[in-house]
């Protein structure tokens, strides 16, 4: 039992405080509607506003597409939410962090639909 519980800390040292912080915002944050309609295949910038409004939008592309932002509420919680969009509508990139750092990271430079790879 000792070695089972030095075992599962030294893996959490190890794996750093991000893979747990991840975990924590996708239990809290996943089943919201819009990171659902987000996620979901063949998601649209239409079906994402009849949910919520975002609280910001960025142009992205040269102004051909846009990035919204939304913060999410949980359980006194709040979390950053960024939609990207193809120029068409098409939802083709989300995430829990917001549409500055994901230009900054290159998620919306493609302007190709969100595709599921599992």
């Amino acid at each position: 039992m000792r070695r089972l519980i030095i075992g599962i800390s030294a893996a959490m040292l190890l794996t750093g405080c991000n893979t747990l912080e991840g975990i924590s915002t996708l239990m809290n944050f996943s089943a919201h509607p819009v990171a659902a309609k987000a996620a979901e295949r063949g998601a649209t910038k239409q079906g994402i506003l009849a949910i919520q409004q975002p609280q910001g939008i960025t142009q992205v592309r040269n102004g051909s597409s846009q990035c919204y932002d939304y913060v999410l509420e949980n359980k006194g919680k709040k979390k950053d939410l960024y939609i990207g969009f193809t120029d068409t509508g098409a939802v083709n990139a989300y995430g829990f962090i917001n549409c500055a750092e994901a230009i900054k990271a290159g998620y919306l430079n493609s302007n190709e639909p969100a595709r599921q790879i599992y």
